[in-house]
């Protein structure tokens, strides 16, 4: 009995001029890959050098010089890279001509959610911001798409005005759960979101054009290491406090975000058994201690015991410890707690710093208690005062951090 043919059997001869045909087009496919992947190189060098001449972009790159001289050629055409002026040279014989990235040849489109505001802005290859706005947006899945993709219709008109050349990448940040590979929101508390794939939106109506998402936190601390507090360290803890609380985390340069992007949620670790109710459905939520409104009452119930005139916002009780010692034991409370959590976290990951952004910045009284309590602690690895770190960004960091993000990968991918 005769086997049974196989689909291969069925198959038609292969041809010789085929099988060159084939090997041709191959060929032809690992060349363009080649010359992408040199051209990325030698952006991705200009934009971490600044300025270089093609005799030193060769030397580096270990491209032959003709290679270099072309795919320059083809970057100065397409308006990515500029010539300006002479390279300083050692020897007597002819300068060489400086190259840098041309700061209006293309722009990424940064987009920050909040509770109740879309901000967005237009940053140039430099990493500079060029120009903001800002918009109201409502909640639910179907107000926030609307407000996303309208502000980069506005953002894409306005670049045109100004000049800035293409739309290469759009990065967006919002609070709550952003999936692992950066297409759909989870789930959003303040934006009242469930599973949302804004990326998935935002590509469809503008084709063509790299989008990613990322939980808020993580962008903040990713602005840090680009060009911020962290800058030339590899591992850092970004904490934000302020009306909730949350934090980013940088290893080995990338953001990790966990499995389901469920990394960072700091705010529900526990730290008072009977303390307030969390949005969790816990309580004694660190987040719940250390809110903006939670100081702010405890420091009005804590001068009303006392008979002091009780303060009305965050603020005024900010004072009231920096200029006296009757908030002391309250603050105190407060920074042992933090210490609690930042002190598993340090151990967890051992971070080269540690970032924060929120009301503490304001209190450089709160701020010395707690490096001196940080100190303190026998971490394997000693943890100087200068691993704890004020951010450098502020409340802008998410919304820097989901642009410049966008704007490193435009220069290692780009082609």
């Amino acid at each position: 009995m005769k086997p049974m043919k196989t689909e291969d059997d069925w198959r038609e001869p292969v041809k010789n001029g085929d099988v060159e045909g084939e090997a041709m087009q191959r060929s032809k496919g690992n060349l363009q890959f080649m010359k992408e992947i040199n051209t990325a190189a030698i952006l991705n060098l200009l934009h971490l050098e600044g300025m270089l001449s093609r005799a030193e972009i060769a030397a580096i790159t270990k491209l032959s010089p003709t290679t270099v001289s072309a795919l320059v050629e083809e970057l100065i055409a397409s308006g990515k890279v500029e010539e300006v002026g002479e390279r300083p040279s050692a020897g007597a014989g002819r300068k060489a001509i400086a190259l840098r990235i041309n700061r209006r040849g293309g722009y990424v489109l940064g987009l920050s959610l909040s509770g109740e505001w879309l901000d967005s802005a237009i940053v140039d290859l430099y990493g500079e911001i060029v120009e903001q706005a800002r918009q109201r947006v409502g909640p639910g899945n179907e107000a926030v798409s609307e407000a996303a993709l309208a502000a980069v219709a506005r953002g894409m008109e306005r670049a045109k005005t100004l000049g800035t050349g293409e739309l290469l990448g759009i990065g967006v940040s919002a609070p709550g759960i952003v999936d692992e590979v950066g297409a759909s929101v989870i789930y959003s508390t303040a934006l009242k979101l469930e599973r949302l794939p804004l990326k998935e939106k935002l590509a469809s109506r503008f084709p063509g054009i790299p989008v990613q998402l990322f939980n808020d936190s993580n962008a903040a601390a990713f602005a840090e290491y680009y060009n911020g507090a962290g800058v030339g360290k590899s591992h850092l803890l970004y904490l934000y406090i302020h009306e909730g609380m949350g934090s980013g985390l940088i290893l080995g340069g990338q953001i990790f975000s966990g499995y389901r992007g469920g990394a960072g949620e700091i705010g529900h670790i526990p730290v008072e058994p009977h303390g307030r109710e969390c949005s969790c459905g816990r309580s004694g939520c660190i987040e719940t201690m250390l809110s903006a409104a939670s100081i702010a009452d405890d420091a009005r119930r804590a001068a009303m015991t006392s008979g002091s005139r009780p303060p009305e916002t965050l603020n005024e009780a900010l004072a009231s410890y920096e200029s006296g010692g009757e908030l002391d034991a309250l603050f105190d409370r407060y920074i042992a707690a933090l210490v609690q959590m930042m002190t598993t976290a340090v151990n967890l990951v051992s971070p080269e710093a540690v970032i924060l952004e929120g009301w503490m910045a304001r209190s450089p009284k709160f701020m010395e208690k707690l490096r001196a309590e940080m100190q303190s602690i026998p971490f394997p690895v000693p943890f100087g005062a200068e691993r704890l770190l004020l951010s450098s960004y502020g409340d802008q960091g998410p919304l820097y951090g989901a642009a410049v993000f966008m704007l490193q990968q435009v220069f290692k991918t780009i082609g």
